[in-house]
């Protein structure tokens, strides 16, 4: 009678109905799985629209007087190295409608970037040299990425659904149809207005006065942006970046000003980016 109920017991295992085996061997542990890939966001996720139509490109002469009257100008030739660096005069461009991301772009959303596609620069050289390693601190989450080169940043905004602005959109989305000299109208800033002068960035967006008229924050301040744009300099490529940052004066927070030192591998502390989508 105990061995009937023995080989009783073995068929029920072998048709599935059982959680052990007859001689109660251990069963192999199964692997630990991965993570699921993060996944991209939709290509106009947290950004705004900038309507088609004409706006002024470029600075007034008035702009350049601002931005002189506020440097030190020390060695001859360097007012005419600035005037060279803005473009001018201005002209008028017209722009089809496009979304611009209304904040730059964030630490934790570049690491989700890289958790999605395991991206690896061509140049490794400073890449997210502010990360313990590969691990984003909890502190950075919120802070504009930075130190990341325009290859970085236009391979994030291909997985994200979009592109590096060019310098044109950039200067639309900052200064709005009416040809502003500052993103929130035409006077220079107070120290509460943007992050300029300081040690270090902030958070994105934390500067509720630095807005543009289509509500973009931080292109004043906080940190510098990459565009897609490239200018040949001294027989070079360099990119065109736009805005100011926390390490610049308030001069730099004109919506006209352009920094030309940089080559598309370059990667700097005070330097991040924002997509936009058609």
């Amino acid at each position: 009678m105990r061995r009937h109920q023995f080989h009783s017991a073995c068929l029920l295992l072998a048709l599935g109905l059982a959680q052990t085996d007859c001689h109660s061997e251990p069963s192999p542990s199964a692997p630990p799985a991965e993570p699921p890939a993060a996944e991209a966001p939709e290509p106009r996720e947290g950004k705004v629209s900038v309507p088609a139509g004409p706006f002024l490109f470029g600075a007034t002469e008035g702009h350049i007087r601002a931005f002189l009257g506020r440097s030190m100008v020390n060695f001859p030739g360097m007012v005419e190295a600035i005037r060279q660096s803005f473009v001018s005069p201005p002209r008028t461009e017209t722009l089809g409608e496009f979304y611009i991301d209304q904040f730059e772009v964030t630490n934790a959303q570049f690491q989700r970037f890289l958790e999605s596609t395991g991206y690896q620069p061509s140049n490794g050289q400073d890449f997210l040299r502010h990360w313990d390693g590969k691990h984003l601190p909890e502190w950075a989450e919120s802070f504009p990425v930075v130190w990341v080169s325009q290859e970085d940043a236009k391979a994030y905004c291909r997985w994200a659904g979009g592109r590096l602005p060019s310098e044109l959109e950039w200067e639309k989305a900052a200064r709005g149809g009416e040809g502003l000299g500052f993103p929130w109208g035409n006077v220079f800033p107070s120290p509460e207005t943007a992050n300029f002068s300081r040690q270090q960035a902030e958070p994105a967006g934390n500067r509720p006065g630095d807005v543009s008229p289509y509500q973009v924050y931080d292109l004043g301040g906080n940190v510098a942006e990459l565009t897609a744009s490239l200018v040949m300099l001294d027989g070079s490529e360099r990119v065109v970046t736009r805005g100011g940052s926390f390490k610049d004066a308030a001069r730099e927070t004109l919506t006209t000003y352009r920094e030309l030192g940089a080559s598309p591998t370059t990667r700097r502390e005070h330097v991040g980016f924002r997509c936009v989508a058609d």
